[in-house]
Formats: structure tokens, sequence, C-alpha cells
């Protein structure tokens, strides 16, 4: 059953407040946007909001099996099929389908009902992930398109997912890995957002599309080390004679949150992120045998390979004039550059990788003002010192 799971991923209106009540603004209310034509968008109306609340729900019942307790399986399935189910099948049918095997196998009791709930929790969790991308899509359109309103709604189920579920993720990330400042992923999110609100206010489409790759990848970067962390987490537990259980419970942690970078990392490099896709299979590898040197170096070859794409593309675009889709591409390669900050760290040094981040920088000022010949000596010294990572 557990392969069976596994290869299934190869609004209501509100009555207006009485007059007296609307100078006290409540933490909820806070969250709402007022639309062009001065009309709210309740946050907890919205679709976004109403899955995170379904989700919400499924894990206050699937966490009885963490501390030992039966889990009603038909409540969950029940959660799941009233909240989630019809949007996961919409956008991401192969995680639909994962969730659903997870879910009767651990009614079964054909698969560990630990196990079960990490794939459920994970894979929902990488559900959450393409749907934030999806609505920052459907913000970029309706802000070209100068529909204000359209882009609010969409920005505000992006803000409601990250406070109700990358934000709590990103921050066991911050604690794991000891990351603060400018290297923590909180704060990259929430900078992120906040850059993007303030384009979105502005009307400004194009400043809007360069920092929600800061928001973006922010994100993603966080589920890379989730995964990165449970592969090192694997290591030590083997070497500690942890029970094979535990160390499943891992794999299915680490499988679940890989499903949601797994296709972009393909566009890297193909074969290093299948390698890592199957190190993380249950049934397929035996989890004790994981060696994290051996996923961080597949990681280093996935993600530098998306790296040298948009150091490829960026100066090409500018040179098109297409300066807007170029600043967006020298963003995404800069952000996709911070998640071997701590691999570039322990090989060259906190000082060497400073340098190579000022390049970065300076390399996406070149783009931004057209500007290739100080584009080229840049980057080719970025480009330089990830190699010096493969």
């Amino acid at each position: 059953m557990a392969s069976t799971v596994l290869a299934a991923c190869g609004g209501d209106e509100t009555a207006e407040k009485p007059e007296e009540n609307k100078q006290a603004e409540t933490d909820k209310e806070k969250e709402d946007t007022k639309t062009e034509e001065n009309k709210e968008v309740k946050v907890e109306d919205t679709d976004a909001a109403k899955q995170a609340a379904a989700y919400a729900d499924m894990m206050s019942e699937l966490v009885k099996a963490k501390e030992g307790q039966e889990v009603n399986w038909d409540t969950v399935q029940q959660q799941y099929e009233a909240g989630l189910q019809k949007d996961v099948a919409e956008l991401t049918p192969e995680f639909d389908q994962a969730i659903q095997a997870a879910l009767t196998a651990g009614k079964s009791g054909e698969m560990e009902p630990i196990i079960a709930v990490q794939l459920t929790d994970k894979t929902t969790q990488s559900y959450f992930y393409q749907n934030q991308k999806a609505l920052q899509k459907e913000a970029v359109t309706a802000l070209t398109e100068d529909k204000k309103e359209d882009a609010n709604l969409a920005f505000v189920q992006i803000k409601h997912l990250a406070e109700k579920v990358f934000i709590p993720t990103a921050e066991k990330r911050d604690n794991y890995y000891e990351l603060s400042g400018d290297s923590s992923l909180v704060e990259n999110i929430n900078s992120g957002l906040s850059a993007q609100e303030e384009a979105l206010n502005s009307g400004n489409a194009e400043d809007f599309q360069v920092y929600l790759q800061v928001t973006d990848k922010s994100i993603y970067r966080s589920y890379y080390l989730a995964a990165k962390s449970y592969a090192e987490k694997m290591e030590a537990g083997a070497k500690e004679g942890k029970e094979a259980k535990e160390l499943s419970i891992m794999q299915a942690e680490a499988w679940g949150f890989y499903q949601a970078i797994k296709g972009s990392l393909g566009g890297g490099d193909e074969a290093a992120a299948a390698e890592l896709d199957k190190l993380f299979t249950l049934n397929t590898t035996d989890p004790s045998t994981i060696k994290a040197a051996e996923t961080n170096a597949l990681f280093a070859k996935a993600v530098a390979g998306k790296i040298k794409s948009y150091y490829e593309k960026a100066p090409k675009l500018a040179a098109e004039d297409n300066a807007v889709e170029a600043k967006v591409g020298a963003m995404e390669g800069n952000m996709f550059l911070k998640m071997l900050q701590g691999q570039m760290t322990e090989k060259l040094g906190e000082e060497k990788t400073q340098a190579v981040f000022a390049d970065a920088e300076a390399w996406y000022n070149a783009i931004a003002e057209n500007k290739p010949e100080d584009a080229k000596a840049k980057g080719d010294a970025v480009i330089s010192a990830v190699d010096s990572l493969l």
C-alpha cells in the first residue's frame, strides 16, 4: 500500500458592521483587504482560508496518531472531501491520489498510522505551495490588467496561507538550521510579502512580479531545507540505532515535502531530482542507508542547474529589451542561489560566501540597468563559486 501511495505522485456575504464598531479593529479584521469599490474581502470567506481551515480540522484528528491514540479515519476522509479534495484534485491530481491512498492505508491498517498521517500532512502542505503559485499568477494577471479588486482577492489569500501554513513550517527550519536575519526563512517570506503588498497598493505590476520571487522562493527554500534536514536526521538516527519505524516516519516527511519542489528541481537536473525522489520513497530505499552528503550533493546539482539557467536567460532577456522578465529571471536566479548559502559557507567560508552574494546583487543590478559587460563579469564570478560546490 505504501508503494500505491507514493506511485500516485510520479462566498458568503458579510453584513456591514455598525458604525460605532468600526474603530475597534481585531487581528482578524487586519487581514481584510479593501477593494477599489470599498467592499471588504473577508479573508475567512476566501477559498484558501476555507481550505486551510479544513486542513487544520484534519490535523486536529490526525495528530492523535502521534500521541498513540486511535484516529477516526472516516472523519478525516469526510473533512478532506468536504473542504479540500475538489481543489487538490483540480490543481494537483497526483497529490489527491497520494492523500486518498494514505488515508485508505491508514484506515485499513496496511500502513503504520503515523506514516499515513505524515504523508497526508506533508502532501497537503505541498498542495498549498502549488496553490500559492497559482494565486500569485492570478494576482499578476489581475494587476497587469488593472483589476485591483481581483489582485487584492488573490493576495489576501496568499498572506493567509503564509500565516497558517508556510510560516509555521519555515520557523521549524529556521530553528533547526539556526537561521536568523537575512538568512531567516520567516524574515524572507515576510519581506517578500511586504514588498509585494507595497507594489500592489501602488499598482506596480512590474515590481510585484519581481518581489513575488522573494516570497515564492523563500517558501520553496523552506520545503527544500525540510527535505534536506530529514535526510540528515535519518542518517543520525540510523547511527543512534533508532527503530526502522522511526526512520520510515522521517522518510515519509521528507518525501511529502519534496513533492512541492520535485518538478521544479527536475528543470535544473532531471537525473538528480529523480534520484532524490527515489531516495525519499518508502519501499524503494531503506531509510537507514540514506546519507546526508549524498542528498546534499544531489540537491546542489539540481539547484545549480536552476541557477545557471537563470543566469543565462536574464542577460539575453535584457539584451532583447524585455526588462521586466529580465529582472524577474535575475531575482529568481538569486533566490535559488540563496538555497545553497549553507553549503557554500561550509565549503568556502563566511567571507568568501558573502563576496559571492555581493557579486550576485551586483549582477542583478547590472541586469536591471542593462549593463551587459558588468553583468557578465559578476555573473561569471557567481557561477564559478556555484561550480566549486559540485
